[in-house]
C-alpha cells in the first residue's frame, strides 16, 4: 500500500512512517520546512517521497496536496500532524486559529 503519513518527522509519525516502511509499505513522508524535513534524512531514502509544507497555511496545505497528486494515488492517509497545547492563541495568514487550522481545516483542501 501506498501511505502517507504527516508530521512523519517525529514522535508517533515517526513512528509510524517508520513501521509503515518496516513492513514493505510505500511511504510518503511529510514535514512541516525544509529545516524539520532534514530529520527524515534515514528515512527518505526508502520512502516513495517527502511532501513539504505548514498544514497551518491553507496555500500551503494545497501546494502539499498538490505534491501527493504528483506522486500518485494514496491508498490510506495518516494524519498524524496536529498541534495539542500551546501558551497562547497562535492565528494563521489566513485568519484560523493555528490549532483549528492545523487538527480540522488541513483536510480540506
Amino acid at each position: 500500500m501506498r501511505i502517507f503519513v504527516t508530521g512523519s518527522t517525529d514522535g508517533l509519525g515517526r513512528a509510524a512512517a517508520r513501521t509503515l516502511l518496516g513492513q514493505g509499505h510505500q511511504v510518503v513522508l511529510h514535514a512541516r520546512s525544509n529545516a524539520r524535513a532534514s530529520a527524515l534524512a534515514d528515512l527518505a531514502p526508502r520512502a516513495a517521497g517527502v511532501a513539504i509544507g505548514d498544514l497551518g497555511s491553507r496555500a500551503e496545505t494545497c501546494r502539499v496536496a498538490e505534491q501527493i497528486n504528483a506522486i500518485g494515488r494514496m491508498d490510506a492517509v495518516v494524519h498524524n500532524a496536529g498541534i495539542y497545547a500551546r501558551p497562547c492563541r497562535e492565528t494563521t495568514p489566513d485568519g484560523h486559529a493555528g490549532t483549528l487550522a492545523v487538527n480540522t481545516l488541513a483536510h480540506s483542501c
